[in-house]
């Protein structure tokens, strides 16, 4: 049983009833501040690419993948680019934030004449993760989790072979050590 309330601050607020020990639990005061500090302190580490050359796009495509990208002054970010992507939530009610908004892609191919590939664009994002009520405090505990999610789409040549580093292509170019 869960009996949803607003309190005088109007954060939303839901207690959950088990049947079983009629145990009442609620959301820590200081939840926003937990979440808030763990994104500070992930967003503050580094961030490796995350490859996803794997993920399968919507078949059969929609009609935008045929077309060449627009480029009139009223066309939104999503019609000029090469790889075009729709929002979606992504809701999970044993997580904080419990709503995100994620990308997907929309085109396997990239529009145009490049014979470049689409690709998601993916970023870790800070989140905490309910794991169980607390008998004796009457709070839910959380741990802390970093969460894969497409944040957009991008173009991408095919791989012809492996890529050497940055560093190699200027020490060719200026004819010196770096």
């Amino acid at each position: 049983m869960s009996v949803t309330f607003r309190s005088a601050s109007t954060r939303r607020q839901k207690i959950h009833l088990s049947s079983v020990e009629e145990t009442i639990c609620e959301e820590p005061d200081d939840l926003d501040l937990r979440l808030f500090d763990w994104y500070k302190e992930s967003s503050d580490s580094y961030s490796a690419e995350i490859i996803d050359e794997d993920w399968i796009p919507m078949f059969p495509e929609p009609d935008i993948c045929k077309k060449l990208p627009e480029t009139g002054i009223d066309t939104s970010t999503m019609q000029r680019s090469l790889c075009p992507w729709q929002w979606r939530l992504n809701h999970d009610e044993h997580r904080e934030p419990k709503i995100l908004s994620e990308a997907y892609c929309l085109c396997r191919k990239s529009r145009g004449v490049s014979g470049a590939f689409c690709m998601p664009i993916k970023r870790e994002v800070a989140v905490l993760r309910r794991i169980l009520c607390n008998p004796i405090t009457g709070h839910y505990e959380y741990v802390r989790e970093m969460q894969t999610i497409t944040v957009g789409c991008h173009s991408v040549l095919p791989r012809t072979q492996f890529a050497s580093s940055i560093g190699e292509h200027y020490s060719v170019l200026f004819n010196r050590e770096i």
